[in-house]
């Protein structure tokens, strides 16, 4: 099965230029068989969408994304799940995040108030898997590796230079978990990297049984797998 881990959409991320529609067929005309669903998760997210668009509760608004991708996704033939780009309050670093229920982040203020820290024990205790993404793009700080799952040692956006091979170094040199996400916004980012597994992943526990055991292969697709 081939994945994307990291995919954007215009109904909540305000830089994302596709609709849950657009993105959930071009990538599975791209031959894919699930997506992850990330949109931005923060508190400025919540001010833009309240501010822009009028959405009073961002947490509501965030998990009605998610259902409508899987059943837009469902009728496509093309399974998406969960999950989310989180960041926090005191920095600019973005986080994937595979594993959290709406129940769980209910209080999502308190969620990006936390330190990498804290949440690294909250995701711990909750069997969340928690990775930097981009970590050596420009205007990142690479946190402490005990904090983390993971790092996204391959992201294929096109408009920064994510550093993939400092990125690879780094998490070999702490054994860090290692993942790949096209980090698609827009046409151009569709489908340029990928996880490829020959697990069955029909769901999000599927999903996380694969990533933490590392039942997978990167795959750098180019201009478009």
């Amino acid at each position: 099965m081939k994945l994307e881990l990291h995919a954007h959409s215009r109904e909540i991320s305000p830089c994302g230029h596709l609709s849950l529609d657009e993105l959930t067929t071009l990538y599975r005309d791209a031959g894919y068989d699930a997506l992850v669903l990330t949109n931005h998760f923060s508190t400025n997210v919540a001010g833009v969408l309240a501010a822009k668009r009028g959405i009073s509760d961002f947490h509501r608004a965030y998990f009605e994304c998610i259902a409508a991708a899987e059943e837009i996704g469902r009728s496509k033939g093309l399974l998406v799940l969960p999950g989310c780009e989180l960041r926090f309050d005191h920095c600019a670093n973005d986080y994937l995040v595979f594993g959290m229920s709406a129940d769980m982040c209910r209080d999502w203020r308190s969620i990006c108030a936390m330190k990498e820290r804290n949440f690294g024990d909250f995701a711990r205790d909750n069997g969340i898997l928690f990775y930097q993404a981009h970590p050596f793009r420009d205007g990142m700080t690479v946190v402490a590796p005990e904090c983390l799952f993971g790092l996204e040692v391959l992201n294929t956006n096109p408009r920064h230079d994510g550093r993939n091979r400092i990125a690879e170094a780094w998490a070999d040199m702490h054994h860090l978990h290692k993942i790949a996400g096209s980090d698609c916004h827009r046409l151009p980012d569709v489908g340029t990297s990928a996880i490829v597994t020959g697990e069955k992943v029909e769901n999000i526990a599927d999903l996380l049984r694969v990533l933490k055991n590392d039942l997978y292969r990167i795959e750098h697709c180019g201009k478009g797998c």
